[in-house]
């Protein structure tokens, strides 16, 4: 800063005039601060961080008659705001050279440097508050966990577009008056989400689950305060029938309707205005009604792709596709990107072809065989089966609990039946299911790690399992296949231990009798 000072003399010492030096030596020099929108943004990702924290606390404070409730919410939030504040002042940041440059941290201060040829996938999300202020925030992926401290979050979107510009390592070669104002090229091609798919896709959303969780963490914490308020004698009172399992009947129903228009409406709002743009060199997603996302994704970092049919999904004949991105990171460490959120079975090769034509989708594979299933119905069923037998006997319930058990059963038999492995040059097939039944796409090329494990029960029975991996976020991702032949885990190491150009031999797939093609969508379709 001192050189800056100094610089800025010179025409007053030396007499000298220089147009528009001061705006050069600010561009070249000083670093720039957010909008001042950024304070109250900082205060409110506190405020959603704790959430369950502030609510416990809410409560608690609400049930003392000696606490000074409402002194404390007022300089709970007037803390936040000068948290907020301060965030905002000690944030700098600059680009020069193709290198972002970001100062952060009241007591402690980080410096942050970003190169361009380190830089994954920019993400421009702009949020309600940003909206009401015409602001985006802009986050930068890199390959490792820095990446999380890497966000801009209140700046213009002419701001936002020129930082783009000038991290992109394939576009920064030359910054003349004539580049810089260049037209973007023109996209290829266009998939939006239609209603119909959106609303089934928030109705059968997976973070159901989620949300009922999160409801009954808030229920947990709230619970003492409605019974002190008679709101559960209440509710007994206008039941039809007064008895305690009328009631407590009723109070589940609650919960998983109120759950699950918690899960619709929160997928309805993150994926409305869907939208998946294919360029020559990347693809660019953008979703949100309230929330506008935008998420680029360079074609050479994705690692893999995978399709997820869901429970109630896939009785439907729809299913999700995802990609792992090397480097990209969200708030959890991961790397995995919805690359279009709802699509029909039969529909997911054409799209998968339009959009990343250079993976190879269909390929015969092998199933397991029939010694590994008694070995997926005996996971799934036994800590189940146990759990029964002691709620069965320890409460007298009635014998209709034995139910589970057979379900549990019958989701052995399922997750055997979709577990499979396929390769073919250059490329592999992971399918497998936990809930969901997820089938992977992986180029060898894009493979960091294939491992095949065995146990002293799948030595005995000749069986292993095949784990594979390849980098995406913070801490990468596997995908693994349970009980497969160990034949077939040699012929899979066989596979990746390869040399490019040599032929791969196929005696495992001409003399077994459990050759599938894999995916099979297709075959299923008609």
């Amino acid at each position: 800063m001192r050189f800056l000072h100094w610089m800025r003399l010179l025409p007053i010492v030396f007499g000298i005039r220089f147009p528009n030096m001061h705006v050069w030596l600010k561009k070249m020099f000083e670093f720039q601060r957010q909008h001042p929108v950024a304070a109250v943004s900082r205060a409110l990702s506190l405020i959603r961080g704790n959430l369950i924290t502030i609510i416990v606390f809410l409560v608690v404070g609400a049930r003392s008659e000696s606490f000074p409730f409402l002194w404390w919410i007022g300089g709970g939030f007037a803390f936040l705001l000068i948290v907020g504040v301060a965030n905002w002042w000690r944030f700098l940041f600059k680009v020069e050279n193709g290198e972002l440059h970001i100062k952060s941290g009241v007591f402690v201060r980080k410096n942050l440097y970003l190169s361009k040829d380190r830089v994954q996938v920019i993400d421009i999300t702009s949020g309600v508050l940003q909206r009401m202020f015409g602001l985006v925030r802009v986050d930068i992926q890199t390959a490792g966990s820095t990446s999380r401290e890497a966000a801009i979050d209140a700046i213009t979107i002419q701001k936002a577009q020129e930082i783009n510009r000038l991290l992109r390592a394939d576009e920064y070669a030359d910054e003349s008056e004539d580049q810089q104002f260049k037209p973007e090229e023109k996209p290829h091609k266009e998939f939006k989400l239609p209603a119909k798919e959106l609303l089934i896709a928030a109705s059968t959303s997976g973070s159901f689950g989620i949300a009922l969780s999160i409801l009954a963490t808030v229920f947990s914490q709230i619970e003492p305060l409605i019974s002190e308020s008679e709101l559960f004698e209440y509710l007994f009172e206008t039941l039809p029938s007064q008895t305690d399992f009328i009631f407590f009947l009723t109070v589940i129903v609650i919960f998983v309707v109120f759950a699950w228009l918690l899960s619709f409406f929160s997928t309805l709002f993150s994926y409305g205005n869907f939208n998946l743009t294919v360029k020559e060199n990347e693809m660019v997603i953008t979703r949100g009604v309230f929330e506008k996302k935008r998420v680029t994704v360079p074609y050479n970092r994705i690692q893999a792709i995978h399709v997820a049919e869901g429970m109630i999904r896939q009785p439907l004949g729809y299913a999700s596709v995802h990609l792992e991105s090397a480097g990209y990171g969200d708030e959890a460490g991961t790397g995995s990107i919805v690359l279009f959120p709802l699509v029909k079975k039969s529909e997911v090769l054409s799209l998968l072809d339009e959009v990343v034509p250079s993976y190879q989708k269909e390929m015969s594979g092998l199933a397991l065989p029939k010694r590994s299933l008694r070995r997926y119905l005996f996971r799934s069923t036994f800590l189940v089966t146990a759990a029964t037998a002691v709620l069965y006997f320890w409460l007298e319930l009635n014998n209709w609990i034995w139910i589970i058990p057979l379900l549990a059963l019958f989701w052995g038999w399922l997750k055997y039946r979709a577990a499979a492995v396929a390769w073919a040059k250059g490329a592999f097939i992971f399918r497998s299911r936990t809930l969901s039944k997820s089938t992977a796409f992986i180029n060898r090329n894009r493979v960091q790690n294939l491992t095949i494990s065995q146990s002293p029960f799948q030595r005995w029975r000749k069986l292993c399992t095949a784990e594979i991996y390849v980098a995406s976020g913070d801490r990468g991702k596997s995908f693994s296949v349970r009980d497969i032949e160990a034949e077939t885990g040699i012929w899979l190491l066989n596979e990746m231990q390869r040399r490019k150009g040599s032929e791969t031999k196929s005696e495992p797939l001409e003399k077994d009798d459990r050759i599938i093609e894999l995916p099979g969508w297709n075959q299923a379709a008609n």
